[in-house]
């Protein structure tokens, strides 16, 4: 009886090691995949997560560029990996865009993906050359309506993310714009500084040497609270349109099918992360500022977005092409 009970107690230590192995993460190596190309905002994001997660995970990380279409390449092979948590994407709030931007997509964003961590926000810079009438939010809504058609603004191209921040402050404001288009935010925001064209509603890391340099000037921050970053810089909720509010993030996401305990304890190393010191500082200095919420919290946010993002695109008509 002896014999058979220590057998038995035997049995369930070792189907218990294996249950926790099979949830492990330090036995193998992971991919995390961007769907976008090396050396951008996401791209870099994901090098530094990556680079702790390796350390907390006690697994190798390797960073997957599989950019194209706007980041709907990348993100369908996220789709139809494994759901055990060895592959995970590292995308930016343009996962939220595609459901509208898109006439069909070639996976379903709710459905097919998990959401799993937030990892941080950056806010735009609403900015002009110093040369441009407007000095505020305000002011520009005001000229607007003075000029009909006749204030431009640049973006990175159609459905970008400067595209979408200006058609929600054309949205929120009522006010009414003309869009130049450019291949990319670079070239875009080089324009604005020479003053071909009026204004841009460009990234933080983006503009914030120009505006250092005094070759841009800063008609308002597109995040509810100013930045510490930029402490003089007042929102432009604060100056001329209450309630707007536009804040790049960037999460982590995996298979839909991925069970619930294991996206749980993926979002808890994902906190581990974005509570480092170092990676902080790295995050920081990118423009990036670190942010987590729990499963729940950014499974909600994701839902919202999407909605949020439906309205404006469906109004403004806006696609991926013109």
């Amino acid at each position: 009886m002896m014999t058979s009970v220590r057998v038995l107690a035997w049995l369930c230590a070792f189907a218990s090691i294996v249950a926790a192995k099979a949830e492990s993460l330090t036995d193998r190596s992971m991919r995390l995949i961007v769907p976008f190309a090396a050396g951008g905002t996401v791209d870099i994001v994901a090098r530094i997560v990556g680079a702790k997660l390796s350390g907390l995970a006690g697994a190798k990380v390797v960073i997957d560029n599989r950019g194209g279409a706007g980041g709907v390449i990348g993100t369908e092979m996220a789709a139809q990996a494994r759901g055990d948590g060895a592959t995970l994407l590292l995308t930016s709030a343009a996962i939220t865009y595609d459901p509208s931007l898109h006439d069909k997509l070639p996976y379903d964003t709710v459905r097919d993906l998990a959401p799993v961590a937030m990892i941080g926000t950056t806010p735009n810079l609403l900015v002009a050359a110093p040369s441009f009438p407007a000095r505020s939010a305000r002011d520009l809504i005001k000229l607007a309506h003075e000029r009909p058609g006749g204030v431009t603004f640049a973006t990175g191209g159609y459905g970008s993310s400067s595209h979408l921040a200006a058609a929600l402050f054309s949205y929120v404001s009522g006010a009414r714009f003309n869009h130049v288009p450019y291949k990319g935010a670079a070239p875009a925001l080089a324009d604005v500084v020479a003053g071909h064209v009026d204004f841009m509603i460009a990234t933080t890391p983006g503009a914030i040497q120009q505006v250092r340099a005094g070759s841009l000037r800063t008609l308002g921050i597109s995040s509810l609270a100013r930045s510490p970053e930029l402490p003089d810089v007042p929102t432009i909720a604060e100056t001329g349109l209450p309630g707007y509010e536009y804040v790049a993030w960037f999460g982590v996401f995996a298979l839909g099918t991925t069970p619930p305990t294991l996206v749980t304890r993926l979002n808890a190393l994902l906190h581990q992360v974005v509570t480092d010191a170092e990676t902080r500082d790295n995050l920081i200095v990118q423009g990036v500022t670190p942010k987590h919420l729990t499963v729940d919290e950014f499974r909600a946010t994701v839902a919202s977005e999407i909605e949020r993002w439906h309205a404006v695109i469906e109004k403004f008509g806006i696609r991926t092409q013109p």
